[in-house]
């Protein structure tokens, strides 16, 4: 009964992770062909899921979503981060002083997880979305957090993940890539120029906690003539800052680290 019990409990988890990685409703086969499991099994799990809220099916047809049990899980989830919390007013200040898109992630199986949004005052479409996973070898984000690693421990990221190419500015030769995250691991700001969305330029800085170890990243991204008129290496060093800021308040200490 137990065996049984953990099966049908991993199928309703494959179901959920099916339809979070789906742009669109799903119907009962497709994602029964995605996960290799009959229809009526799917159609029964659905069953339960819809009851508890964790999935929504559609008036309109006989398709599938995500519910709001999901989206109020994944906010307590992000509300109960102490990073979330810490870094909250300080991205909100930094937006308005930008007044440009500032985002905060955290590193999860060698990609990034975007989990706070500060939105600008401008209305601009952008691939980041709270929720949204992306690659980290051509995000700003993503570079600035391997620049913290070790070259070993990036090389592994690099060949397990791949380096696909998003646009033609995308960084795909590891021995490239390891230039790059040098000059950024000193300056301690990585910019991503058009690398992972066209007309799309961003900057990123790194996150630590207390013991040193890189815990995220927050960056500033916008239209690329925007950003450029307004001044890369200004934009940079306001995000630095406020990185630098984040890190002391969870107990990093800035002072050490400088002088190592």
């Amino acid at each position: 009964m137990a065996e049984k019990y953990v099966q049908t409990l991993e199928r309703s988890l494959d179901i959920l992770e099916v339809l979070a990685q789906s742009d669109e409703a799903l119907g009962v086969t497709e994602i029964g062909n995605r996960i290799s499991l009959h229809k009526s099994t799917v159609h029964r799990i659905l069953q339960t899921l819809c009851y508890r809220g964790y999935v929504e099916k559609e008036r309109e047809s006989e398709r599938y979503r995500l519910g709001i049990k999901i989206v109020e899980l994944g906010i307590r989830f992000f509300n109960d981060l102490e990073i979330q919390k810490v870094a909250s007013s300080l991205m909100a200040g930094l937006a308005k002083s930008l007044d440009e898109v500032v985002n905060l992630v955290l590193p999860d199986d060698g990609e990034v997880v975007y989990i706070g949004k500060t939105e600008s005052s401008h209305v601009v479409s952008m691939q980041s979305k709270v929720g949204r996973r992306a690659p980290m070898h051509c995000t700003a984000v993503g570079k600035a957090i391997l620049s913290t690693l070790p070259e070993d421990e990036v090389l592994h990221i690099l060949e397990v993940k791949g380096m696909p190419r998003n646009t033609p500015n995308t960084i795909t030769e590891p021995k490239k890539l390891l230039e790059n995250l040098q000059e950024i691991k000193d300056t301690k700001i990585a910019i991503e120029h058009e690398e992972n969305e066209i007309g799309v330029i961003c900057l990123g800085t790194p996150i630590f906690d207390y013991s040193g170890r890189v815990i995220g990243a927050i960056s500033v991204s916008g239209p690329a003539s925007r950003m450029e008129e307004k001044g890369i290496d200004k934009i940079g060093e306001a995000l630095k800052k406020v990185g630098e800021e984040i890190s002391v308040k969870l107990g990093y200490n800035l002072y050490s680290s400088k002088h190592r």
